[in-house]
């Protein structure tokens, strides 16, 4: 036997919570697209793969930065500044370490 439970209210994702998640997956993208590039030319794809890091750094950095406004709204529903942190604090750390071990 299912239950039902239905929710009466008006609170909404915030805006700044659901661009975090947008930059996020963005990031993740070109992560994604930068990995397998250098994997497919053997480590000597060169700027290209540089590029496409720094441009996933930035989406990261302002993506963490969105989700932290997104926490400041009041009666909203939290999940995607939450989701927005972890994803985008997560990339943002990957590629500072592979810029620090590349150096």
């Amino acid at each position: 036997m299912a239950r039902r439970s239905y929710k009466f209210t008006d609170k909404k994702h915030t805006k700044q919570g659901l661009l975090s998640v947008a930059c996020g997956g963005v990031a993740l993208i070109l992560t994604a697209v930068s990995l397998s590039l250098a994997f497919r030319m053997a480590g000597q794809a060169g700027s290209v793969v540089g590029l496409l890091g720094i441009f996933a750094m930035m989406a990261s950095a302002a993506g963490f930065v969105l989700a932290i406004r997104g926490f400041q709204e009041e009666d909203v529903y939290m999940i995607s500044s939450q989701v927005g942190v972890v994803l985008d604090g997560l990339l943002f750390i990957l590629w500072a370490v592979v810029c620090v071990i590349g150096m």
